[in-house]
């Protein structure tokens, strides 16, 4: 009431300050707090935006993504699977069959010509028909998948005027193996089906010119193995 100012307590001012200064030290950390919490956020929904981003047509990002992880991991396996699988057929001993037994199958096949069906042969026809039938048991038995590494030679015995029918030869090595290799691998009906099968896929004889006969043809029917 004197016209005199009050004087402050210095004590008090600087409380103030020192308060202030704390406040305005907690306002910070929240605000980088705040601002911490909310950049994953944004990341987040960044990520979300471009992988549903559609790269091509109506394939998305993450379709493609899914694609080809699935595509490399099924290579991967075929690749796995190819080293570790063993295919016993590709890995035989040679010198084995080159030292085994020798196995001959004797057998008989008909022939027919479609155009002259009581046609006799004269020798040299005989010949051409022996050439032509020896090589083609060569190549059928050669060619084999299962039975080329065994075979050694096919030979044409004789041939009857009367019913056409042929009589022929085939010999295979056989390796040192048990009963089974004999019933299933070189059994006389897996030897037969064999023929028999490129005789159903071709049974013209092509290329072999035979005098009276412009069609000679092979009948899988007949076919015998003893």
């Amino acid at each position: 009431m004197n016209g005199r100012v009050p004087g402050r307590n210095p004590e008090y001012i600087e409380c103030n300050v020192i308060v202030g200064e704390e406040r305005e030290e907690e306002s910070e950390p929240n605000l980088n707090e705040h601002l911490y919490q909310e950049v994953p956020g944004v990341n987040q929904r960044t990520v979300k935006l471009k992988c549903s981003q559609i790269v091509f047509w109506k394939c998305k990002l993450w379709m493609v993504l899914a694609a080809f992880v699935l595509i490399l991991a099924t290579g991967l396996c075929l690749i796995l699977y190819s080293v570790i699988y063993t295919d016993e057929d590709e890995y035989w001993d040679a010198e084995a069959i080159a030292n085994g037994n020798h196995h001959n199958f004797s057998g008989t096949l008909k022939v027919h010509c479609a155009n002259n069906p009581d046609l006799s042969l004269s020798a040299s026809a005989y010949k051409l028909l022996s050439e032509s039938l020896n090589s083609r048991l060569t190549d059928v038995y050669t060619y084999s998948p299962a039975l080329g590494r065994y075979f050694i030679s096919a030979d044409i015995i004789s041939l009857s005027d009367n019913d056409s029918t042929v009589s022929y030869e085939l010999c295979f090595s056989v390796p040192p193996e048990t009963e089974e290799f004999m019933k299933y691998r070189m059994s006389k009906e897996f030897l037969i089906n064999v023929l028999r099968q490129n005789i159903y896929d071709q049974d013209d004889m092509d290329g072999l010119d035979i005098p009276g006969c412009t069609n000679m043809t092979l009948d899988p029917t007949s076919l015998s193995l003893t």
